[in-house]
């Protein structure tokens, strides 16, 4: 590039003419170059980690052993003797009592009466009267003459006569009686108890705790306390009271009083009145024309009792007795004899021999086991994850661009033309 800067200069100052002079200048030529400067730091780091830790704690175990032990134990000896008592013994005498016992029922109890019922009968008299008749010796002459003649007779007249007749039936009656009625009901208890619920939760711990932190900073070492907060899971055991329902059926008897119907017989008079036709004879006078023969004697008359026969109703008062039921309720008492038991304590003097025990203490050797409970210390490990943090210094490279100052010589030719 150079070379040809100089090619052209020369070219132009020959185009213009003339011997040029020229001299070579040397100059400096700088720029701003960027570059990107970097470098390692210590950078800290918290790490959090469990570790294990473990304590040793005891646990007491106990067992029971045994020591045979003589004891004195005082003994009764006894001898029984017969010693004679007297006492009242009551003994029950007891005997049975008669006793009448009634009730009263009543009973239907018909008897036959008897009415006297009477009726007129007609009977037909008849007498003999002598009539004097009266003849004609000479002749005889006879002419009928109508008459009235009435003569008693009985006709049966009829008319009609109420009658009350009454008969006992048994008539059905509903009747109401209490009755207990019960059913089993349940009815649902409750009642509420407590247990005990345990859940293992972790509560988180926090403690804060200064750690050493050096850096290099210029190649000198420069450190500090850093304060850092150190946490872990604490378990712990949460307990509570927890309410449990507990129900039931509880079977409870409930009794009404129901009024239960049924049927009962009764009785009743029933009485009914009917029309029943009466008849009896009653004498009636009943009159007709007769004619009779009626004799005259001419010229003479002779006259002479003439036997006739005159007959009459005569009344006659016929009676009978009808029979007729009549039925009453009757009371009627019936009784029976039970016998009741009656007693009464007597006391009769009673020689008894009881047993009477005499008795000395003695003194045994017993030989007993004594339980004894010894006690000893078990070791036992237990171990949990504690967390810890931890810090670590890791390598962290930073860049930086930065600017550095780039020179190089540049010749330049100067040319003047004479």
């Amino acid at each position: 590039a150079m070379k040809f800067l100089g090619v052209l200069l020369v070219t132009v100052g020959l185009a213009w003419g003339g011997v040029p002079s020229c001299n070579t200048v040397w100059e400096d030529k700088c720029w701003d170059e960027p570059r990107q400067q970097c470098s390692t730091v210590q950078k800290p780091h918290t790490v959090t980690s469990t570790k294990e830790e473990c304590h040793t704690e005891y646990d007491q175990r106990c067992s029971t052993v045994y020591d045979n032990e003589i004891d004195l134990v005082p003994r009764k000896e006894c001898n029984t003797i017969q010693v004679p008592k007297v006492e009242s013994v009551p003994e029950e005498k007891c005997r049975q009592v008669p006793e009448e016992k009634c009730e009263t029922k009543y009973e239907e109890k018909c008897e036959t009466e008897y009415e006297k019922e009477c009726t007129t009968k007609y009977d037909e008299k008849c007498e003999t009267v002598d009539e004097q008749v009266c003849d004609t010796v000479s002749e005889t002459k006879t002419e009928y003459v109508k008459q009235t003649k009435c003569n008693l007779e009985t006709e049966e007249q009829c008319h009609d006569t109420p009658q009350k007749s009454c008969s006992t039936v048994q008539k059905a009656v509903t009747k109401h009686r209490d009755e207990e009625k019960c059913s089993t009901k349940y009815e649902r208890q409750c009642s509420t108890t407590y247990e005990q619920s345990c859940t293992s939760t972790t509560e988180r711990q926090c403690t804060t705790v200064t750690e050493r932190e050096c850096t290099t900073v210029n190649g000198q070492e420069k450190c500090w306390d850093e304060p850092r907060e150190k946490c872990w899971d604490e378990p712990r055991q949460e307990c509570k009271q927890v309410p449990k329902e507990k129900c039931w059926d509880e079977p409870r008897q409930e009794c009404n009083t129901v009024q239960v119907p049924y049927t009962d017989y009764e009785d009743h008079e029933e009485c009914t009145t009917t029309n029943q036709p009466v008849c009896r004879p009653v004498p009636v006078s009943k009159c007709h024309e007769v004619e009779e023969p009626v004799t005259s004697v001419v010229p003479r008359t002779k006259c002479y009792n003439k036997p006739r026969q005159v007959c009459e109703q005569v009344p006659r008062e016929e009676c009978k007795d009808v029979p007729r039921q009549k039925c009453d309720q009757v009371p009627k008492q019936e009784c029976n004899t039970e016998y009741k038991k009656e007693c009464k304590t007597e006391y009769k003097q009673v020689t008894k021999y009881e047993s009477e025990e005499k008795c000395h203490t003695v003194q045994d050797k017993v030989e007993r086991k004594v339980a004894r409970e010894v006690c000893n210390s078990v070791p036992r490990k237990e171990c949990k994850q504690v967390p810890f943090t931890t810090t670590e210094y890791r390598s962290e490279t930073n860049c930086k661009t930065v600017t550095e100052k780039q020179c190089t010589k540049v010749s330049r030719k100067t040319c003047n033309y004479h």
